[in-house]
C-alpha cells in the first residue's frame, strides 16, 4: 500500500504549485471538451499566479499543501486561500476559506491523494475558527468532494468580454 505524507508548502516550492496548477488547467480544458488553452494564455497565467501566490504565501493568506509519497515524489496538491468576503449573518470575520489548485499527478490518482488534501485543509480551516470553506470543482472534482461530504451550491456568472 502506498504511504503518503502531507506537507506545508513554502515559498520554495513555488515552481511546484505553479505546475500543478498549470496542468489542473489543461486537464479541465480536456476533461470539458473546450478548445485548449494557447501557450502564451498559459505563460501569462503560470507568470500571474507565481506573483501571486508568492505574495499570498507572504501575506499568510494562502496555505498550500503537497503531497509526497515515501521516496519523496510529489504527488498532488492544493492550497486554501484566504479571501475577503462580505460581512452576513452569522458570519462576521470577513475571510473565507477557499480551497483551489487542487491537483493530482496521474500516476498517483485513485489513491486518495485528493481527499488527504482536501481532510488537511477542512482540519486547518476548522482549526482556526472557520464555520465554512468553498470552492469550485471541476466536473471531474465533484466526485471527490462529494464523498467527502461537500454540497453543491448556485454560483453563476456571465462573460464580460
Amino acid at each position: 500500500m502506498q504511504e503518503f505524507k502531507v506537507k506545508v508548502a513554502t515559498a520554495k516550492d513555488i515552481d511546484v504549485l505553479v505546475h500543478q496548477r498549470h496542468m489542473m488547467f489543461d486537464d479541465m480544458a480536456r476533461q470539458s471538451h473546450r478548445h485548449p488553452h494557447t501557450v502564451e494564455e498559459y505563460r501569462l497565467g503560470d507568470s500571474s499566479f507565481r506573483k501571486w501566490a508568492l505574495q499570498k504565501i507572504r501575506e499568510k493568506l494562502l496555505r498550500c499543501y503537497l503531497v509526497v509519497d515515501r521516496s519523496g515524489e510529489v504527488a498532488g496538491g492544493g492550497g486554501v486561500w484566504l479571501r475577503e468576503v462580505q460581512p452576513s449573518p452569522g458570519h462576521d470575520v470577513g475571510l473565507m476559506p477557499y480551497l483551489l489548485s487542487m491537483f493530482t499527478e496521474p500516476k498517483f490518482r485513485r489513491k486518495g491523494v485528493a481527499s488527504l488534501i482536501v481532510r488537511e485543509a477542512e482540519r486547518w480551516a476548522r482549526s482556526n475558527g472557520y464555520p465554512r470553506m468553498s470552492l469550485h470543482a471541476s466536473h471531474k472534482g465533484r466526485k471527490v468532494y462529494t464523498k467527502l461530504g461537500w454540497k453543491r451550491g448556485w454560483e453563476m456568472y456571465t462573460e464580460l468580454l
